[in-house]
């Protein structure tokens, strides 16, 4: 039996995103909490640093105002007059490889139409898609684009969309979960196009960052609620007593009614005690990631394309996923004639890479970054950051997830699960979910 040292109404797993947007709705209720956290920092993947007068972002590097949650989550900690929007043309242009050069992506149904990327017969099979029969049972995002646009949308569009995301493999993905708008659409309508040209417009959301990364919301969340968090905080194990949870750490023993998980899949399996769930959580695949920054004197880059970006699909055959025009995207991030890039290694179709040593891994793509930008001297600076389980896959499986999930809420009244490898995976869509839990559970 344990005597508990510390006793809150709630405690919240994870000083992640989630969880930092879960305690800051929390602290509007007046309620008692504790943030848990095992790293010695706050933020999760968010980790912006400042190296050498360049601005670098380890993980995500813009995030959509797309919710009233997040605009009022900025508004809170007084950051609404810091956001920075990216360049227009960062809005507007994003790449792909054609022949081993950047390509435009089409930006209007003009563009497309003239755009090299497909052939005339692939353009023209789009007008076969509203006489398509809807899916009866959910597929493979590769399966359902191709029964419903053909081979060349899906290679030529869907593959870097999906890389840009997830890193993920379009093959092993729910096309439900993943392309969640687009298979409502054919759900409803029987016709993505249909569904989509009958659906309200809403006027694009526009991207931000702030003046110093993404970690100046995360630090003055936990600055703000710094007396509630815990770091350093390695969790032993959860039990369920007649009053709610007993939660053992290394230091503390913790009473709690309520528990607020936002732990990755992976960890949370550790602590649950049913066991179809934490098999789930087991098989929730987290891709590998490895993040690399170069810094360049301007006038070293011949390449001057101006845009967001550029993806690459599995047939282009590069040793990246995708490149970042980080200082044309937001200049303050590099200083004056000189430029940041950032080049994404990894996920589900070069998880090999990502065991090599980050020397040899930096020169094959340095070298492939180089000649794409035509680029004339090395690096003036460089920054490595790996992520070894990274970014989570909505897989085929992943209903039987979202059932156990459920299935363990019930059981378990109290125990309530959030997290970014169900339910959508961007920030938006995590501090989205923490405002909706609060409001609707407290």
């Amino acid at each position: 039996m344990y005597i508990a040292s510390i006793k809150k109404n709630n405690v919240i797993l994870g000083a992640g995103i989630t969880g930092l947007s879960t305690a800051h709705y929390l602290s509007l209720k007046n309620e008692g909490f504790l943030v848990l956290e095992k790293t010695n920092r706050v933020g999760g993947n968010i980790s912006s640093e400042i190296k050498e007068d360049f601005i670098v972002e380890n993980g995500p590097n813009t995030v959509l105002l797309n919710n009233d949650s997040i605009i009022q989550l900025i508004k809170a900690y007084d950051l609404w007059e810091n956001v920075s929007v990216p360049k227009e043309s960062a809005e507007s242009n994003r790449y792909v490889l054609l022949n081993d050069k950047l390509h435009l992506l089409p930006r209007n149904p003009l563009e497309f139409f003239k755009s090299p990327l497909l052939s005339l017969k692939e353009k023209l099979r789009l007008f076969k898609e509203p006489f398509i029969q809807k899916h009866k049972k959910n597929t493979s995002v590769a399966d359902f684009v191709k029964t419903r646009f053909g081979e060349g949308v899906l290679h030529q569009f869907v593959e870097p969309f999906v890389t840009g995301i997830y890193s993920g493999n379009t093959h092993n993905m729910s096309a439900k979960h993943t392309l969640k708008l687009l298979w409502e659409a054919e759900q409803e309508y029987g016709s993505i196009i249909k569904g989509m040209a009958k659906k309200k417009k809403k006027s694009k959301a526009k991207m931000f960052n702030f003046p110093n990364g993404l970690s100046q919301l995360t630090n003055a969340i936990a600055k703000q609620l710094n007396a509630h968090i815990h770091l350093d905080c390695q969790i032993k194990k959860i039990e369920k007593n007649d009053n709610g949870y007993i939660i053992e750490t290394a230091n503390d023993t913790i009473s709690c009614q309520n528990i607020i998980s936002t732990l990755p899949a992976y960890a949370l399996a550790n602590y649950v005690n049913d066991e179809i769930l934490k098999n789930c959580l087991e098989d929730v695949e987290y891709v590998p990631v490895d993040v690399f920054h170069f810094g360049f004197n301007k006038s070293d880059i011949n390449n001057q394309s101006q845009g967001f970006g550029v993806l690459s699909k599995a047939s282009d055959k590069k040793h990246f996923l995708g490149i970042l025009f980080n200082s044309r995207i937001f200049s303050n991030v590099s200083p004056q004639e000189k430029e940041l890039f950032t080049v994404i290694v990894g996920g589900s179709r070069q998880k090999e890479l990502c065991q090599l040593e980050p020397s040899k891994l930096k020169s094959l793509v340095l070298e492939e970054f180089m000649e794409l930008m035509e680029v004339n001297n090395e690096p003036i600076f460089s920054n490595h950051y790996k992520y070894p389980k990274g970014i989570p896959q909505y897989n085929l499986n992943h209903q039987s997830l979202l059932d156990a999930i459920q299935n363990f809420e019930n059981n378990n009244p109290n125990f309530h699960i959030l997290g970014n490898y169900f339910d959508g995976i961007s920030v938006s869509d995590s501090i989205l979910k923490a405002d909706n839990f609060i409001q609707t559970n407290f």
